[in-house]
């Protein structure tokens, strides 16, 4: 034990379904290990995108966090956590699942999902303005500085009383 985190990133679906057997390998190890996992853009969750499954739950009884972030700018605070949490206490594995959406730059989301077509009718128009907007909340405050600094990691000591009796 290095009390280093490892740390692997995969692509969505089969990267991911791929890692299990390591991930309850570090959970029986109480190894900690941070898995970033792909996914589909939060706009076609659900809706049969191509490696579109419910990854969170897949994880949820081999990690001691699982999180999907949302916006650009919960990143950093919920990779810091993350981490954090892989190394404090018990030691164990962690998923954070980054949708497409949020990992390409602003430019790219903008251009295939915001979409150049003049949009026709008041369905058209409403369908642009939501499209618009939900781009808008996905990069708000993306910009703004971040602490990088690492989160403290917790480590229960046992008590004199605990370790005595020798």
């Amino acid at each position: 034990p290095t009390g280093r985190i490892g740390v692997a990133a995969v692509t969505a679906g089969p990267g991911v379904t791929n890692t299990v057997t390591a991930v309850k390998n570090a959970q029986m190890a109480e190894s900690p290990l941070l898995l970033i996992g792909g996914a589909a853009a939060s706009l076609q969750k659900g809706r049969g995108a191509l490696q579109d499954i419910d990854q969170l739950s897949l994880f949820k009884t081999l990690c001691k966090m699982c999180v999907s972030v949302r916006a650009v700018r919960d990143i950093v605070p919920t990779l810091r956590k993350a981490i954090a949490t892989a190394q404090s206490g018990t030691p164990g594995p962690v998923f954070v699942e980054l949708p497409i959406d949020v990992l390409y730059p602003f430019h790219v989301v903008e251009k295939e999902i915001g979409g150049t077509k003049t949009s026709r009718g008041l369905r058209g128009k409403v369908v642009k303005w939501y499209l618009q907007n939900y781009i808008r909340n996905l990069f708000a405050g993306a910009w703004e500085p971040r602490d990088l600094a690492p989160l403290p990691v917790r480590v229960p000591l046992a008590t004199e009383d605990e370790v005595g009796g020798v």
